[in-house]
């Protein structure tokens, strides 16, 4: 094992490679994408409005969307076919219409309806634009129908607000009240980039395995590849969780302990299953493309985008199989809330994969090891 772990190591001198596309790489893009999500928030959609009452009443309306920092109003149109031109071409994502008569209806007591229209190409855009939008307009209906109990019924502001606000709801997000898209997104998608730069330069180990030197164990020989690209692996994730804590300040309210065992047990199970993938896939190229079909579709598959409640059945049970399943949540957790629900399983499964892909290792290993020999019988035959 020893032998096999320092034949990488030296490979270090030589092949640079390895710790640019293992930890270099992966720490760069990690810092880029903190950076570009540091904001945290989407805010300035542009929207578009057609005002076709021009009272000012609507013009009030218009003004608490123009002084929300979630919209900026970048044209006010005179038709529908103007605004929906805008939506088409992308260069608004929202769109208000105001309808003729509103300030009339609305003293009138006829309820009259704001169009909303939301760009729903782009669902982070339009789920924050609706929210927020929802809000504003609960506002302006409830205070409008405070003035017009008011004014109608005689009745004091407090009992007016009670009748037009028979329900209170009150709402409260926890572990991130901001809404915060870097504290969703940026843990495991760190994560994420860094195994796929473990996989890579791991899988490609697969010419010191068939470069048929003699060794004295097969067993030896794949834990020292495990060991080294398992290391290197434990260093890129830490690193990322490190980076994510200290320099881009994200909240962590978890064990850094329990965020650095998790990180290393990641490490060494796509270490394990990127030498599994190396022996017993001799083509380079093709080695590289399964192992990054294994490693690239995880945020999706594993469930840290798409919630795994929200997939089909079959999805559900495959997601389990995908050791970052066991990493992604878990990681999100111990920044957001603290506190992990199942970290013992989760551990265990890790454990169980890394045992299962060494032994599947071993077992393309020796399968080469008896086509050598095999060959070399033939060999002498035709000799």
């Amino acid at each position: 094992m020893f032998e096999s772990l320092m034949e990488e190591v030296q490979k270090l001198k030589t092949d640079k490679m390895i710790i640019l596309i293992g930890l270099i790489i992966p720490v760069l893009v990690n810092l880029m994408i903190g950076w570009e999500l540091s904001k945290g928030v989407i805010d300035h959609i542009p929207m578009a409005i057609v005002d076709y009452d021009n009272s000012k009443l609507s013009r009030e309306v218009i003004g608490y969307f123009s002084d929300n920092n979630t919209f900026t109003l970048a044209y006010r149109v005179e038709d529908e076919n103007k605004l929906q031109s805008l939506l088409d071409t992308s260069k608004v994502k929202v769109g208000m219409i105001i309808p003729k008569n509103f300030s009339e209806d609305v003293i009138g007591l006829r309820s009259p309806s704001i169009l909303m229209l939301y760009d729903g190409s782009h669902m982070s855009i339009t789920s924050v634009a609706k929210a927020k939008a929802s809000e504003i307009l609960l506002s302006i209906r409830v205070g409008a129908s405070i003035k017009q109990l008011e004014g109608r019924l005689n009745m004091n502001e407090e009992e007016a607000y009670h009748t037009a606000m028979p329900i209170n709801f009150e709402n409260r997000t926890l572990y991130n009240p901001s809404k915060n898209f870097n504290y969703f997104m940026t843990p495991g998608y760190g994560t994420i980039i860094c195994q796929t730069g473990i996989g890579l330069t791991a899988v490609l180990c697969i010419d010191f395995i068939r470069q048929g030197k003699k060794r004295k164990s097969n067993l030896g020989y794949t834990l020292g590849k495990t060991l080294f690209y398992g290391l290197l692996g434990s260093i890129s994730f830490i690193m990322n969780v490190l980076v994510q804590i200290y320099l881009f300040k994200l909240p962590f309210r978890g064990s850094l302990g329990v965020a650095m065992l998790l990180s290393i047990m990641l490490a060494f199970a796509i270490a394990s299953m990127s030498i599994a993938v190396s022996t017993w896939i001799s083509n380079r190229v093709i080695a590289i493309v399964v192992i990054g079909l294994l490693l690239i579709p995880n945020s999706i598959m594993a469930g840290y985008t798409w919630p795994v409640i929200s997939m089909l059945p079959f999805y559900q049970k495959v997601s389990h199989i995908i050791p970052f399943y066991h990493y992604g949540d878990n990681i999100r957790n111990l920044f957001l809330k603290g506190e992990l629900e199942n970290l013992g399983g989760d551990i265990y499964y890790l454990l169980f994969f890394i045992i299962s892909m060494l032994v599947i290792a071993l077992m393309g290993n020796y399968k080469y090891y008896l086509s050598k020999v095999k060959g070399g019988v033939e060999n002498d035959i035709a000799s």
